[in-house]
């Protein structure tokens, strides 16, 4: 039996897969830069590709939301206005916010979509 994803652990090599094509590093530099594997590297982005294409399984009894790691911006690089947020739904769908929105904004659209998610799961609310 496969052990259970640590969700902080898939989120953080999600975000290292995203990265490295716009880091601007071959996979090698990348990997060395970050402090893994280059095989890791691979078999993570194997796995979370094979996992895109799965079918999501809804359950009323288990959160859909998973840790957040934000990385932190070094200081040579302050945030900009286009600098976005990217809230991945369980459904697939994507929300995007900028960062300057804060958080009380990021919380109100949490909460809406968890909301909204439980009326559609039970339409008897």
């Amino acid at each position: 039996m496969p052990r259970p994803v640590n969700p902080a652990l898939e989120a953080l090599w999600q975000l290292r897969v995203r990265q490295q094509p716009d880091s601007g590093l071959t996979i090698h530099q990348f990997c060395q830069r970050e402090g893994v594997s280059t095989a890791s590297f691979h078999a993570w982005k194997r796995r979370l590709a094979l996992r895109a294409t799965l079918p999501v399984a809804f359950s009323s009894r288990k959160s859909a939301f998973v840790p957040v790691i934000v990385p932190s911006v070094p200081k040579s690089q302050p945030h900009d206005s286009t600098d976005l947020i990217t809230i991945q739904l369980a459904n697939g769908g994507r929300t995007l916010l900028p960062i300057a929105a804060g958080v009380d904004l990021v919380c109100q659209v949490v909460e809406t979509v968890a909301r909204s998610s439980a009326a559609w799961e039970d339409p008897s609310c």
